[in-house]
């Protein structure tokens, strides 16, 4: 593996400080982007009706009101930590952090004034790119191997259903309907619900990147102004393969942000599955989140700092390591999956007495197959990753406080037996471990257009996230499971309160509503702290991740 490419990105310096930060973090006086108050009561906006009446209809006031709007919730939300109302209850505090990760920029590749943007980005979300963020193509004119120029099939019959045993249980049990927590009773007594919010030193002012960009003199430089090359080329004269409307340009351009070695025979899915291309976690980011991950979970007494040209080939599993067991419930092409099973290549958790096993879990059997050809190109082991073809909802439901269930074993993978795709082992339930240590939640957003499932502060975790299981032998019938149900059903399958242990980690929109999220998980019986991170990348929010356990409110304590 070059070292170039198995470079591990590193932790900032920062979120190995939160711990010791987060309580002398300062008051954020800013107020909150929402027009009420987490007790009901209106708002006065009297001062803002005084500071319009002075702007006489200055276009400046009114491009400046627009700008604020723009932000999300998670960079404008004001922190509540020392204003509980007194009628209130507060179980969960709602941590706000940043995390910086750096990529190499492009040089721009057009300049103007006036640059207008094509129509096949206008839609594109949260991997936006003005030129400063593109991605690093100094690569060599590696022609595209055998393993991504071959076709992979998307038959429907290729979604795995809900089991026959999973659907009976579901059919004894009363379900009981979810419904977010707005109240709780205390010694008796109802009392609202709050959510104090707390903003660690990290998130106040301007980036790491932008401070050095003003330096510079090039952050706000008339003129700059970047727009990719025609047909996606991103400098190394590679056009974007695919039709504009299955696969926009701007994504083909960004392949390399997705996976640094996509000219090696990466696949991530073409005219016939084009989700993954605005689905897959961009791969500096899902190297963060590992690292938060195992540092979280003490895997490593050491800082899981990235190994860089010390990342390792990956080495048989040794059974007297203990085995540390991560499901990724929605899989896709792998890009976490493979960040998750590259710590094995970390020096300093390698060093240790445990082993990551990745459980990557998708119900598009063909997705597995995109996924087992990207990790046999990363190098992983054969032995710390084990594909599963099943819905998320029933692995999820297999799980009790980090333990398997008692149940019958079901294939629900349209009665295939196990296949081995690439060396990795593919197949269905059945495979699943008898412990679980970590879940990692990437579900669907709602497609390109998830940017409408927004409440009063951004987009809604409840109403925004629905996932449709197919139900075994009912052609047409189908389960559906919101994303507050989705939570609540991985607090209790990984979290065990008895032992203090488990973790739960979200992967989110950057607009999400935090204080609705930190509801859900009220609801779901998290205590203590959560943790929301801004994924900043190059100097912008692209992603949130939340980190929910006994594990994170100590490491934020």
């Amino acid at each position: 593996m070059a070292a170039a490419d198995a470079a591990v990105l590193d932790i900032d310096n920062q979120t190995s400080t939160i711990a010791k930060d987060v309580t002398s973090s300062p008051s954020n006086k800013r107020k909150r982007s929402d027009g009420e108050d987490q007790t009901g009561n209106a708002k006065t906006n009297s001062n803002n009706n005084k500071r319009r009446k002075k702007k006489k209809g200055g276009g400046g006031g009114k491009k400046q009101h627009h700008n604020k709007q723009k932000r999300n919730w998670i960079e404008s939300c004001s922190e509540s930590i020392s204003r509980i109302p007194s009628n209130c209850v507060a179980p969960v505090t709602c941590v706000i952090t940043r995390s910086e990760i750096e990529e190499e920029p492009l040089l721009p590749k057009q300049v103007g004034d006036d640059m207008t943007q094509s129509e096949d980005t206008k839609h594109t979300l949260d991997r936006d790119d003005d030129g400063a963020d593109k991605i690093d193509c100094s690569s060599s004119n590696n022609e595209p191997t055998e393993s991504n120029t071959s076709s992979i099939e998307h038959p429907a019959n290729n979604i795995a259903t809900l089991s026959k045993s999973f659907v009976d249980t579901l059919s004894k049990e009363p379900i009981q309907p979810w419904k977010i927590a707005t109240t709780l009773q205390v010694n008796g007594e109802e009392k609202k619900l709050f959510i104090p919010v707390q903003r660690h030193a990290s998130t106040n002012g301007p980036t790491k990147w932008q401070q050095t960009q003003k330096k510079q003199g090039r952050h706000t430089k008339k003129g700059q102004n970047y727009s990719h090359l025609p047909d996606g080329d991103n400098g190394d004269g590679k056009k974007n393969p695919y039709p504009k409307k299955a696969v926009p340009d701007k994504f083909w351009a960004q392949r390399k942000r997705l996976f640094s070695r996509y000219d090696e025979g990466i696949q991530i899915g073409g005219e016939d599955d084009p989700e993954m291309w605005y689905s897959v976690t961009p791969e500096s980011i899902g190297l963060h989140i590992a690292n938060r991950m195992a540092l979280m979970m003490n895997l490593d007494r050491k800082s899981t700092s990235g190994t860089g040209a010390g990342d390792t080939t990956n080495t048989q599993c040794n059974d007297s390591k203990k085995e540390t067991v991560i499901i990724d419930a929605f899989c896709g092409c792998g890009g976490n999956s493979i960040a998750f099973a590259r710590l094995n290549n970390n020096k300093d958790v390698a060093g240790s007495n445990t082993r990551v096993k990745v459980i990557a879990v998708d119900n598009n059997l063909s997705r597995l197959k995109l996924a087992a050809n990207n990790a046999s190109i990363y190098g992983i082991s054969k032995e710390d990753i084990v594909l599963v073809h099943a819905d998320a909802v029933e692995v999820i439901n297999a799980y009790e406080g980090g333990s398997r269930k008692n149940v019958q074993s079901e294939i629900p993978t349209n009665d295939r037996c196990c296949e081995t795709y690439f060396g990795f082992a593919v197949g269905g339930v059945e495979l699943l471990p008898d412990h679980v240590d970590a879940l990692f939640l990437s579900p669907p957003w709602g497609g390109m257009d998830y940017d409408s499932n927004k409440g009063k502060s951004g987009f809604d975790p409840v109403n925004g996230i629905t996932l449709e299981s197919k139900m075994h032998n009912k052609e047409g019938d189908v389960m559906k499971t919101n994303g507050g149900e989705l939570l609540t059903m991985a607090v209790k399958a990984v979290l065990s309160e008895s032992k203090q242990e488990g973790l739960v980690v979200a992967f989110l929109p950057r607009n999400i509503d935090g204080i609705s999220f930190t509801r859900v998980a009220v609801t779901s019986d998290i205590k203590g702290s959560i943790e929301l991170e801004q994924n900043v990348v190059n100097g912008k929010v692209k992603t949130v991740t939340a980190y929910l356990g006994p594990c994170v409110h100590r490491y934020l304590t």
